[in-house]
């Protein structure tokens, strides 16, 4: 599962990705009442990194006991092996984080979960428009961007693509491949950048487009500047 913890504040939390081998374990009790445990210690915990692994969390206590013995009480327990995968820790002065689960199993856990980070010069004000903003994040979830913009994609990404569509055009005279390679490029790109992408709620508007209407309609500066989507 996807686990957030304390992620209802906006501004720190912390989420921890945790794998077990049946769905049917990870929707059991005991196991998700470990995994918000889990997620609780990391956050709470001011010497481990703020992103990591299991190798990371080897002096981490959880229930007044080691991980490991912890982990071990579980497995014996479930019957199952238990991997913790990922964690990292969210945290900032100068920004709001809005999160989503999707199909959730509990108020914390889902199979799916994703993280936007909108940059503000009102955290204040930003932290008010958090329900209406929410929308951007469950975007992520459904429409699995692969980048914010066009200058954060992997060039790797856009000459493969390039590529595939010169293979496309054997039969297309040279005079106008240029062009319906820009055309197709743009597409690409408009459909798998967040801020490109159509907004989920109102398909004529793009994600960009919302975003600065939020931002004019409340003074405010508004801008995305990391997003994360965790799946299992």
């Amino acid at each position: 599962v996807v686990s957030f913890y304390n992620n209802s504040s906006n501004t720190k939390f912390t989420v921890c990705k945790i794998k077990c081998e049946t769905d049917f374990v990870a929707k059991n009790d005991d196991f998700l009442n470990f995994v918000e445990t889990l997620s609780k210690s990391i956050h709470e915990n001011k010497d481990i990194k703020d992103n990591g692994t299991d190798k990371d969390l080897s002096e981490l206590r959880v229930n007044d006991k080691s991980l490991n013995d912890s982990l071990t009480d579980l497995i014996s327990k479930i019957g199952e092996n238990i991997q913790i995968v990922y964690y990292k820790k969210y945290f900032s002065k100068n920004s709001i984080f809005i999160s989503y689960l999707h199909n959730k199993y509990n108020s914390n856990c889902s199979k799916i979960g994703s993280v936007v980070e909108i940059k503000t010069d009102n955290q204040n004000t930003a932290l008010k428009l958090v329900d209406e903003l929410k929308v951007i994040a469950m975007q992520i979830s459904a429409m699995k961007p692969i980048a914010i913009d066009k200058n954060s994609i992997n060039s790797k990404i856009i000459d493969d693509e390039k590529d595939i569509i010169i293979k496309q055009l054997i039969n297309v005279p040279e005079d106008k491949k240029n062009q319906i390679i820009q055309g197709k490029l743009n597409k690409f790109i408009k459909e798998n950048t967040l801020l490109g992408q159509a907004l989920i709620t109102d398909p004529k508007k793009s994600v960009s487009t919302f975003l600065s209407d939020i931002s004019k309609n409340n003074n405010i500066s508004l801008n995305i500047t990391s997003m994360d989507l965790y799946t299992i």
